[in-house]
């Protein structure tokens, strides 16, 4: 019997929690499955993939390989066509399916944190996890006027007009202090450090008095400098290790039965597992 092989893409690849969750609950679940991590650039994924034998399963993919994963699936699910990004690549008798499970993380988490009715929500940044965000809020809110702030006006706007095309009342914002006072919830969506300089300004402004929650995708330190804000002010973080923890048991479901609708034997255990290496 041969061992099934997985592995998560992406660069920098090295700090990647994913192979210690994913083998916790494969251990739970008796599967002698075997989870790596490859450093993948931009470019490199059909190659990568080409080099694959015959017992590899399936892929998870990180920055910077969603959205080349998306055009590289042979088909994909429904959150993935809304998003342009995959970050899930499953081996089927007819190709690569792909599918877009950082939304089901980012929902999981976010109604895991209990925040109650969230009326505005600000989106910081407006590549495929924003994306991936936005979809997620089509789910948890979609009356609430949903403001991005970003660096890049030209993904930016094409950001907000797909959310418009999703039914979302949605705008740009160029006032971050202003918006992140105002917000229900904040879902900062940039790599780890990306917003220490804004962290600092925000630290230093007397009126900075945000008056919702924080969800920061970037764990690593954990709280981020951007987190810790919310934190100073006794309002709720969430970590961005809730949406990883969620969007692999996704992943996980896909790979066992290919329906990420399909809870796991024993899920709650399984759960259980993958929270406790995250401690480790």
């Amino acid at each position: 019997m041969f061992i099934k092989s997985l592995s998560v893409l992406g660069s920098p690849i090295e700090h990647s929690k994913s192979p210690l969750i994913h083998n916790a609950a494969y251990s739970v679940l008796g599967l002698d499955w075997d989870y790596q991590r490859n450093e993948v650039r931009k470019g490199g994924l059909r190659s990568f993939v080409e080099g694959l034998d015959e017992n590899w399963l399936g892929l998870s993919l990180t920055m910077p390989l969603k959205e080349e994963a998306a055009k590289f699936a042979d088909s994909v699910d429904k959150a993935a066509e809304a998003t342009g990004a995959v970050n899930t690549l499953v081996r089927t008798e007819s190709g690569w399916q792909g599918y877009n499970t950082d939304v089901f993380g980012i929902v999981q988490a976010v109604h895991i944190a209990n925040l109650g009715e969230l009326k505005r929500i600000l989106i910081i940044g407006s590549g495929a996890t924003a994306t991936s965000a936005m979809v997620a809020i089509r789910q948890l809110a979609p009356a609430a006027q949903v403001l991005f702030y970003a660096r890049n006006s030209k993904t930016r706007d094409r950001l907000i007009d797909a959310a418009k095309n999703l039914g979302l009342r949605a705008r740009k914002t160029s006032n971050l202090k202003r918006a992140v006072n105002a917000s229900d919830l904040t879902i900062a969506t940039l790599p780890g450090g990306a917003l220490n300089e804004d962290a600092a300004k925000l630290q230093k402004w007397r009126r900075f008095k945000p008056s919702g929650a924080v969800m920061d995708v970037a764990y690593q330190p954990w709280p981020s400098s951007f987190a810790q804000l919310w934190l100073d002010k006794n309002q709720p973080i969430i970590s961005g290790l809730e949406m990883l923890l969620w969007q692999a048991v996704a992943q996980i479901r896909i790979f066992t039965s290919n329906d990420p609708a399909l809870p796991l034997p024993n899920e709650v255990a399984v759960v259980e597992a993958m929270r406790h290496s995250l401690e480790q």
